[in-house]
């Protein structure tokens, strides 16, 4: 199983944030199918192949300067279906009780940063833990506010991951 699979069953928000990040990867090396070879060591493997096919499928989604492919926008707009299922119908108190404390960050985001356009919670949560990883993989300081904002946004992040597991995997 390559490590796209694994995080798909084990941490939806983690699968849609890996592959994120390796779209953002294909991108930087032109869709150029030795740099990701050579990314391997030239070995191949699963992953090796996760992401050639990756590339290949945003080449023909024509997502070679930004967008996701649709497989994970299909995840997304499961990811708010299940949202509004576990704040409504399902009344998932632990779920319901991590999304009223992270949404006053989550709507200064949307307000403040992201510029127009309403966007989903989850779209929002997503997008502030994309930025947040990508400033930890520069290695850039976050200051102490932003810091204690995103833990909310990642408590409910992890919530919304476990409903996921319970929901579509019965556990």
């Amino acid at each position: 199983m390559n490590t796209a699979a694994t995080k798909k069953n084990s941490h939806i928000i983690e699968y849609v944030l890996y592959v994120w990040q390796m779209e953002d990867l294909v991108r930087a090396v032109q869709f150029s199918e030795a740099a990701i070879e050579d990314l391997f060591n030239g070995e191949g493997g699963t992953d090796c192949e996760w992401l050639l096919d990756l590339g290949k499928q945003m080449q023909l989604e024509k997502l070679e300067e930004k967008g996701h492919v649709s497989n994970v926008l299909e995840v997304q707009t499961e990811l708010a279906l299940l949202h509004d299922l576990l704040i409504g119908p399902m009344e998932d108190e632990i779920y319901a009780s991590a999304f009223k404390t992270a949404e006053p960050m989550l709507q200064d985001l949307e307000h403040n940063k992201m510029g127009e356009g309403m966007r989903h919670p989850t779209e929002t949560m997503l997008t502030a833990l994309y930025g947040w990883l990508v400033l930890k993989m520069r290695k850039e300081d976050l200051t102490l506010e932003t810091q204690s904002a995103l833990q909310p946004i990642r408590e409910m992040a992890n919530a919304l991951a476990r409903g996921h597991v319970r929901v579509y995997q019965g556990i």
